[in-house]
């Protein structure tokens, strides 16, 4: 027989006589190897995450409930997942129960004003520390269902705090503003003028947002004077 430049038996050159004799049988075989190696791969895809390909070459992923395509020219025929996950549980908000006022429920601890001049009336005068929104006020608005720390921390929030003279401070009480603003020239005690209105209604609203308690016990056109908006 007949042997190729380099072979030196019919062992070694094997190869080149397979592809020098019948050159498109050979190319036959290679693409029919190309083809059943494709097909294996595209298998393994598929089953890597689950569920045969339909006939437009999609499937459902069983893990994630996704439907997809592998075939470039293939679309879904929707995008949604087949067994969406159902709706996360919001936890109810639990309030706990009303409970009757009592100052000594709040802890406030109290503390020199360092001042003497009363803020609601910018007279020198005898001072302590007022609750501008008081703390029955807030009972009555939303703190009555408070925790402890929350009642404490509200009370001694000095953001609420102002230095009253002691005789205002005591006519004012617990009163909310359109009472306040009431006895102080109603003629039935001591009279006097509230001189910061809306320095003082401004304290009264920040105060009443930040914890979140009802302004509906107030007089909107009041607070509206001061550009302030209750509803």
């Amino acid at each position: 027989m007949r042997y190729f430049y380099g072979c030196t038996n019919e062992s070694s050159c094997k190869d080149q006589i397979i592809y020098r004799l019948n050159p498109v049988k050979t190319l036959t075989v290679c693409k029919l190897f190309l083809i059943i190696y494709g097909g294996l791969m595209v298998a393994g895809v598929a089953h890597s995450h689950g569920g045969g390909l339909n006939a437009e070459g999609c499937h459902n992923n069983r893990t994630t409930g996704e439907y997809h395509c592998h075939r470039g020219n293939s679309k879904p025929k929707s995008s949604l997942k087949i067994s969406p996950a159902p709706e996360p549980i919001h936890e109810q908000e639990t309030l706990g129960p009303m409970i009757p006022y009592d100052r000594d429920l709040y802890g406030y601890e109290s503390y020199p004003t360092y001042s003497s001049k009363g803020f609601y009336t910018s007279q020198t005068c005898d001072t302590n520390i007022d609750h501008v929104v008081s703390l029955k006020d807030a009972h009555e608005s939303g703190a009555s269902r408070w925790t402890i720390t929350e009642r404490i921390t509200f009370s001694n929030d000095r953001l609420n705090h102002v230095p009253s003279c002691s005789r205002v401070n005591s006519s004012k009480g617990s009163s909310t503003p359109s009472d306040f603003f009431r006895k102080s020239s109603d003629g039935r005690g001591m009279e006097y003028e509230i001189k910061p209105k809306c320095a003082y209604l401004g304290i009264y609203y920040q105060v009443k947002r930040k914890y979140q308690l009802s302004l509906s016990n107030n007089d909107p056109s009041l607070f509206a004077s001061c550009g302030l908006d209750i509803l």
